[in-house]
């Protein structure tokens, strides 16, 4: 999968995953989501952005270290994740609860799609 075609189908599945949740609270009358569930999203969608091309580029370029691209890439994209929720948690008094379930939706779904997508990459490169 090119970083194009990563670029369109993430950001259609980021918009899914942001507006869902809108959705559910308007139709339901539930509050479940933070103040700071926006900027989560933000910072996880340009961080999930980076770390494909950063890994997608490993890969490309092949060899042994592809594998070690991807991983760390992912670990890259999780210590960065939880210095943000880390301030986050610092800085704001609401709930965090609540706080920590907005950041563990949106991590993991895209966690999620990008691993797919790198996956989708690697067998392409083992058919070769």
């Amino acid at each position: 999968m090119s970083i194009l075609k990563f670029l369109l189908l993430f950001s259609a599945f980021a918009g899914l995953i942001v507006i869902l949740p809108y959705g559910v609270e308007y139709f339901f009358s539930i509050s479940f989501l933070s103040k700071q569930f926006l900027l989560i999203a933000f910072f996880l969608f340009f961080l999930t952005i980076i770390v494909y091309i950063i890994s997608y580029l490993g890969i490309k370029k092949g060899g042994q270290n592809s594998v070690l691209n991807v991983l760390g890439g992912l670990t890259v994209k999780m210590i960065f994740s939880l210095a943000m929720i880390l301030l986050l948690f610092l800085k704001t008094a609401e709930n965090q609860k609540v706080l920590a379930g907005n950041f563990f939706y949106i991590y993991f779904l895209f966690t999620l799609f990008e691993v797919i997508c790198l996956l989708r990459n690697l067998r392409d490169q083992n058919k070769m």
